[in-house]
């Protein structure tokens, strides 16, 4: 397949990833950049590589075939250097290592199409969106993904608050959409592929808009006690002897926390 829509080239943006303890979750392809250099990274949740820099994982991993995807797809475990935010549920690490890795075992690149700034919804473009806009999260829900072509299964939700202020504690939003183990990690969008509307009353006909708001990480449930609480979405399905009521709402990092990570490589890398 060769993507053409927006939603086409979301399919090649998330990774699946497991860690070594066989928790899984999802990571995302972006780009830093820093002057004139690139910086390829994988975007995730801290709890998804188990709070160790040092984590070993396995990324679900698509071969290019030329100037578009193949067919296959390959599976590489690699010990990365993760890289963690100092306030959020957020990490990052260099992902040419863990290309190189594949290159050198298969001898072919990997395709991918990675995020970059371009979308990230600043200040000015959250001012711009209204309370209700309609939400696309990419990821592996439950593990769930389409084994046979690698590829994430895609949610619709909406915001649950206004994009442009933070819920309850700084850098944070929050989304209605139903958040299951294995979705941690999972960017959220404001995708419109066929036209939409602003607050304003103007309608774009035929318009295409795509706003990176977020990263999933955490979602209030009740518990046993009937108390609510905030929990991190887990990595791994367990059986329990209490079973907590899901409220179908999800905590997502602000986007523009990737600032900070934007920092650290300009003034360590650079």
């Amino acid at each position: 397949m060769k993507p053409k829509t927006i939603s086409e080239q979301l399919m090649f943006n998330t990774v699946k990833l497991v860690a070594s303890n066989g928790s899984s979750g999802t990571g995302f392809f972006y780009n830093f950049k820093i002057e004139d250099k690139i910086y390829p990274t994988i975007i995730t949740n801290k709890h998804v590589v188990n709070y160790n820099p040092n984590e070993t994982m396995t990324f679900y991993l698509h071969l290019r075939n030329g100037e578009s995807e193949s067919k296959e797809n390959y599976q590489v475990t690699y010990t990365a250097n993760w890289i963690f935010h100092s306030k959020h549920d957020l990490c990052f690490c260099f992902i040419n290592p863990v290309f190189q890795e594949v290159k050198k075992k298969t001898g072919k690149d990997v395709f991918y199409i990675a995020n970059d700034n371009s979308i990230v919804a600043t200040p000015e473009k959250l001012e711009e969106l209204s309370a209700l806009e309609e939400l696309v999260m990419v990821g592996y829900p439950i593990g769930l993904w389409d084994s046979k072509n690698n590829f994430p299964i895609f949610r619709k939700g909406y915001t649950a608050s206004h994009p442009s202020l933070d819920f309850n504690e700084k850098g944070v939003g929050l989304a209605d959409m139903a958040c299951f183990p294995g979705s941690s990690g999972s960017p959220i969008y404001v995708l419109n592929e066929n036209g939409y509307s602003d607050k304003n009353g103007n309608y774009y006909l035929s318009s295409k808009r795509v706003i990176l708001i977020g990263v999933l990480y955490a979602g209030p449930i009740y518990n046993v006690q009937g108390e609510l609480v905030v929990k991190t979405i887990p990595t791994q399905q367990k059986v329990q002897a209490s079973t907590p009521i899901m409220t179908n709402l999800g905590y997502y990092v602000k986007a523009t926390e990737l600032r900070e990570f934007e920092d650290y490589i300009s003034k360590n890398y650079k």
